[in-house]
């Protein structure tokens, strides 16, 4: 009965490990990451374009270097449901919008990311890079 129950312990790891493999957690996320380029636009340093992450409310926050932005994460990441599909702004015009008006659609885009180090990375459904950020 011992090995029965050894086995049983074991086989629920295993699904338990299995089950959890295809969830990503949000908890890299947490706290205010700057963004460095949105594709192929490099963000100057004098543009206050950020993210920032409260994981444990479900919440993003931020600004787009002209405009607030505010908004919920989904529960987990899935390529079916656009991690920034929850948000709203303010809208302000600004003197210079470049940023703003690449960010916004850029973030619509989003549906996985990647953190390595101090650098985030906002992907798409074909997994290529749409905004990086980095660490504040």
């Amino acid at each position: 009965m011992k090995k029965v129950t050894n086995l049983f312990v074991a086989l629920m790891a295993v699904v338990v490990m299995v089950s959890c493999a295809g969830k990503k957690s949000f908890n890299a996320l947490n706290g205010e990451w700057n963004v460095v380029s949105v594709g192929e636009l490099v963000v100057p340093d004098s543009v206050d374009a950020f993210l920032g992450f409260d994981i444990a409310e479900q919440l993003v926050y931020g600004c787009t270097g002209c405009n607030q932005l505010t908004g919920a994460l989904p529960a987990e990441v899935s390529p079916e449901v656009p991690m920034f599909a929850a948000m709203g702004s303010t809208r302000m015009m600004c003197t210079d919008m470049t940023v703003e008006d690449a960010l916004l659609p850029a973030l619509g885009q989003v549906v996985d990311f990647k953190v390595e180090g101090n650098n985030l990375y906002l992907l798409n459904a074909e997994g290529n890079t749409v905004v990086s950020l980095v660490k504040r």
